[in-house]
């Protein structure tokens, strides 16, 4: 069950990774501080949070059976020219029973081992109190920067993925730090 989350975020990941084989650079300078404008507010009931998102995008979500009981996997994915901007969660069985830092930790192994691509760092982070990872990692043709939290039963991860030679650091900072929980 600790691929779950990853596993539905790999799928996304490859079409996006194929692409890149195609995508010539064409740098783009940062976006000036506080031009939110071509950006949309994500607010998902059922996820229970926001985030700013390039392009309103829908809920891809799929549920499977495991040994463990069924689990659900939502997904939110945006392309721009730049890369990407993922956000999902996993709703799992009730009766599955995981280890937070152990989820966190496969969360980032699985991604990074199903991308074939090399961790660069990780750190430990919280969010209103909540255990989370961050990392970055990289492939010969794109840098990706994600957060994973654990919010009671639930994992998060918010993923960008850029092309190499693209600079989009601005958005990224405001899609991390737009993310909020909006916790009943």
């Amino acid at each position: 069950m600790k691929k779950v989350l990853v596993t539905g975020l790999f799928l996304l990941m490859l079409a996006f990774a194929a692409k890149a084989q195609e995508h010539t650079s064409n740098p783009t300078r940062p976006a000036p501080p506080g031009n939110t404008s071509s950006w949309v507010k994500l607010n998902s009931d059922q996820g229970q949070f926001s985030v700013l998102m390039p392009e309103l995008v829908k809920d891809q979500s799929e549920t499977k059976p495991s040994p463990k009981g069924p689990y659900t996997t939502h997904l939110f994915l945006a392309k721009t020219l730049q890369g990407i901007f993922l956000v999902g969660w996993v709703d799992y069985d009730p009766a599955f029973n995981f280890g937070v830092q152990s989820e966190l930790e496969a969360n980032r192994d699985n991604f990074v081992k199903g991308l074939k691509a090399t961790l660069l760092n990780t750190t430990k982070i919280t969010m209103n109190g909540y255990p989370g990872l961050e990392f970055t990692a990289e492939t010969n043709e794109i840098s990706y920067k994600s957060r994973v939290y654990i919010v009671g039963r639930r994992p998060y991860q918010l993923i960008t993925g850029t092309y190499k030679g693209q600079d989009d650091s601005y958005n990224i900072a405001r899609f991390f730090d737009s993310f909020q929980l909006n916790l009943r």
